[in-house]
């Protein structure tokens, strides 16, 4: 079993946000993330696993636990994936290195006010 990388609500990252670290030899990662409410920031999770439906399914739970109740698989990565926010919506990448999966997050949020909120590799 695998475990959580980081979960958190991101209006409130640094007072929320858990984080640990994935067990060496993840092969798997996925980001679940809860935007229907519009009020309210967007939840995320992360996850981490041998299997793309095991990393999957952290990632939900992980998105659940941090208070998201339509959470929905936003990506799968096997390299790279990293989420960016503007606080109200959520933007993802996924490529081979950090950098450019933090790149391509950050250009589907198209510079408005956008931070990277989380970044994991495999």
């Amino acid at each position: 079993m695998k475990q959580i990388v980081e979960i958190g609500l991101l209006a409130a990252l640094a007072a929320t946000s858990i984080a640990g670290s994935a067990l060496a030899g993840d092969k798997w990662g996925a980001f679940a993330v809860d935007t229907a409410d519009k009020t309210k920031a967007p939840y995320y999770g992360v996850g981490g696993g041998d299997t793309e439906k095991e990393a999957s399914e952290y990632a939900m739970k992980f998105c659940k636990e941090a208070g998201g109740k339509e959470c929905t698989l936003a990506v799968t990565y096997e390299q790279c994936g990293a989420l960016s926010s503007n606080g109200k919506s959520l933007w993802w990448g996924k490529a081979p290195s950090q950098k450019e999966a933090e790149a391509q997050a950050l250009q589907g949020c198209n510079g408005s006010d956008c931070k990277i909120v989380s970044s994991d590799c495999n």
